[in-house]
Formats: C-alpha cells, structure tokens, sequence
C-alpha cells in the first residue's frame, strides 16, 4: 500500500525566506515606527505613511496603498532612487530619537 493520501491535496511550496534588514533593530517597536513615517511623511508630500507593528503602509494619491516590511520596501515605495540616501539618514536619526 502507497503512503500517498489522495484527500490531502497538494502541499504548498515553502515561503521564501525573509530578507535580511540591516536596519531592522534600529527600526523595531510601533514608537520607532511612527517616528520613522513622520519623517518621511515630512519629506515626501506625494505618500502617505503610516505605521504598525511589523511595518508601514504606503498610501499614494491615486489610492494605491503598499505594505513594507522593511525600511528598504519604505523608501523604495516613497521616493526616487536619488533621495533614498538622504531619507534614510533623516528616517533612522528619527527612529534613534524616538527611543
């Protein structure tokens, strides 16, 4: 007799594993959080940011929300590849007052 169950169905592929993010310790807690969406949401007047406690939503004019997970995901979704640098320093430094 075969071990195949027919009733199981078929088994779901594993997740992929999560992204490492260096910024992740300097950015934990719903504080820190919202420190960093009130710094970029000063910055960025096309986005609105908000926070919870595993990341950010992205709001966009046109009512295009995305999640982040991640400061990178934030500031890939909230402003041009140019600025990124200069957001991230006022976002961490806002993140580093907070606590």
């Amino acid at each position: 007799m075969s071990d195949h169950d027919p009733w199981a169905g078929v088994p779901r592929p594993r997740r992929p594993e999560r992204a490492a993010d260096p910024d992740e310790l300097r950015v934990i807690g719903l504080r820190r959080r919202a420190a960093v969406a009130r710094s970029v949401n000063e910055v960025c007047r096309l986005v609105h940011v908000r926070a919870f406690e595993h990341g950010w939503t992205v709001s966009t004019i046109s009512g295009y929300i995305q999640l982040c997970l991640t400061l990178e995901d934030l500031l890939e979704a909230s402003t041009a590849a140019s600025e990124r640098g200069l957001l991230r320093a006022t976002a961490l430094a806002a993140a580093d007052s907070a606590s």
